[in-house]
């Protein structure tokens, strides 16, 4: 029999898990720098993000590049990738706060359907001589919005993220929610130096590292480690350094804060539909290959970047049993021992055993439930079985 007391506090309790799962979701849009999106155009690949940036127009293409202010007057170094705008609507403006979504059409595949509306071809006859890119060269900002930037002499948490350069070695003070050491995979890049003690905090569309400090305080401890600790407001005082495209507050002081009134930030963006689910496009061996050496390194290639920590304790690796005519089948030998390794550059994973694999089995490697892309997308369940030789 549950009490009136009881009841109470059981309602009290699903109450504050309600809260610390709204507090701890991942923003539907990204702030962040242009030096960001070129440095990380794969963990930006099909996100909304916001950007200050001034357009410049040229034969009937928009090109984004860096905002000029007083603290920041230089124009893109050469040999940056630019970053290219199709708009939604066509702006009366010509610098801002550009929102849309980021592409890397070298991570797209030709005659996408998705993107049937989009006429790539002058923009890809003026960067690469009408040829389909490879990733990282051509990046584009679709479903685009421009706006008047809000950038405040007394710094925020967002203000800092869009533009590190006004604050850059100046004292800062911010609030955010708490998001350990990055469990929420909010920014980007680590830091130059990580230390233990390192942690993310993030606040509307915009997340930052803090560095120096560790994470306790009059009447609080938290772990970087920790999701459970996630979603707890903190205000830290420091200054803001920058290096390259990276962006942290040095910190001297920190303490438990609420949350504020957050300033609404979002458009409405139409949404480019997901990419499809990945799936293996290559795999060495081939499926029921024989004859295979012992030695051989299994790779397995894939169709979308993948999240490489998906992988973990979700690759098996096993011998099939023996199966002989009229006898009862030989129990398989023991499942070798494997290291895996994930390389961005190629999507794939690579096998390399600890030994040579037995001869004459039937060796079956299985990716199991778990794997996903990127964004998410969860992989179904696949399996690769093949023979080995003498």
């Amino acid at each position: 029999m549950i009490t009136r007391s009881g009841h109470a506090a059981r309602i009290a309790i699903l109450v504050l898990l309600v809260s610390a799962t709204a507090s701890t979701q991942t923003p539907s849009r990204l702030a962040t720098t242009l030096a960001a999106l070129r440095a990380s155009p794969v963990f930006f690949h099909g996100k909304q993000v916001a950007v200050l940036g001034s357009i410049v127009e040229s034969r009937g293409l928009y090109r984004v590049d860096p905002l000029e202010t007083s603290e920041s007057p230089a124009k893109p170094a050469a040999g940056d990738r630019g970053i290219y705008v199709f708009w939604r609507d066509r702006p009366t403006r010509s610098d801002g706060e550009i929102r849309g979504e980021l592409w890397d059409l070298g991570r797209l595949t030709e005659g996408d359907p998705r993107f049937a509306t989009y006429d790539f071809r002058p923009l890809l006859e003026a960067t690469t001589d009408g040829r389909w890119p490879g990733r990282d060269q051509v990046l584009v900002l679709l479903n685009s919005a421009l706006v008047v930037p809000n950038v405040p002499d007394t710094a925020t948490l967002r203000s800092i993220v869009l533009s590190p350069e006004k604050y850059e070695n100046r004292s800062a003070t911010i609030s955010g929610r708490f998001r350990g050491r990055n469990l929420h995979a909010d920014v980007a890049t680590p830091l130059p130096t990580p230390t233990k003690w390192d942690f993310v905090i993030q606040s509307a569309d915009a997340a930052i590292w803090i560095s120096g400090l560790r994470p306790k305080g009059r009447g609080f401890e938290l772990d970087p480690s920790a999701r459970m600790d996630t979603g707890r407001w903190v205000r830290v005082s420091g200054t803001v350094r920058r290096d390259g495209a990276r962006v942290w507050l040095e910190a001297r002081e920190i303490e438990l804060s609420s949350a504020p009134d957050e300033t609404p930030v979002e458009i409405a963006v139409p949404s480019t539909p997901n990419e499809p689910p990945p799936t293996v496009v290559f795999s060495a061996p081939v499926a029921d290959e024989t004859d295979v050496e012992t030695t051989i390194i299994v790779r397995i290639q894939f169709s979308r970047d993948m999240d490489a920590r998906s992988f973990k304790d979700r690759v098996r690796v096993s011998y099939a049993p023996v199966v002989s005519p009229g006898q009862t089948p030989a129990p398989p030998p023991a499942p070798p021992t494997w290291a895996q390794t994930y390389n961005v550059g190629n999507r794939g994973i690579e096998l390399k055993f600890a030994r040579p694999l037995e001869r004459l089995q039937t060796v079956k490697i299985d990716l199991l439930d778990g794997i996903k892309a990127i964004d998410g997308e969860p992989m179904q369940p696949w399996t690769l079985s093949f023979s080995t030789s003498r």
